[in-house]
């Protein structure tokens, strides 16, 4: 769970992180489409003007209420792209930890997975080369302390995955990479992202 709450965190850092300039683009564009939106409407409206004066006021109604809800679409659009980064960037980040670090966080949501101690961990063909030959060692003794026997093994297999492992059991695998987390987390961290960042 420890693993599960750093990751949670990070997203919140990486969602402020990215709110600042984020935020101040989507403003931006939001106000450049109001602003183009009122200058056609009131051009539209001079010349209705011209032919007649009771048909301009409800095409500058219907106009404004389009432009609004194009503003609205764009805004909401804009929002949304910026919640997809944060979360995106967040994964990078991940991905891109310092070796030792990563491990550790693998490690970490490794042992908080393990039920019975005799798993297979799946890994990227990536992160096969990255972790230290320690790895698995570490993790068995981990258990061990927990009152787990230890016996998990690296898997010959690998799987496309940008990071975190998938672990087996028998004919069970169950996800645990780091794009599945942040998915399953997403919905329930997302309402506390976008409140960061809006």
């Amino acid at each position: 769970m420890a693993g599960v709450e750093k990751l949670k965190e990070r997203i919140l850092e990486e969602a402020r992180a990215q709110a600042e300039a984020n935020i101040k683009r989507a403003q931006e564009e939001a106000s450049k489409i109001i602003a183009a939106a009122q200058n056609d409407a009131d051009a539209k409206k001079a010349q209705i003007l011209e032919k007649a004066k009771n048909e301009a006021v409800d095409v500058k109604k219907r106009l404004k209420a389009m432009a609004e809800l194009e503003a609205r679409k764009k805004k909401l659009q804009a929002r949304q792209e910026v919640v997809d980064e944060a979360f995106n960037k967040t994964l990078e980040k991940l991905n891109s930890l310092p070796d030792k670090e990563y491990e550790e966080i693998i490690s970490r949501m490794v042992v908080s997975s393990i039920e019975s101690g005799s798993e297979e961990i799946i890994l990227s063909p990536r992160d096969k080369q990255r972790i230290s030959a320690g790895f698995i060692e570490g993790i068995n003794k981990k258990l061990s302390q927990r009152g787990i026997d230890g016996k998990i093994r690296l898997s010959e297999e690998t799987k496309n995955i940008s990071g975190g492992f998938i672990l087996k059991s028998g004919n069970i695998e169950i996800n645990n990479s780091f794009e599945a987390v942040i998915r399953m987390k997403r919905e329930e961290v997302e309402a506390e992202v976008i409140k960061a960042l809006f």
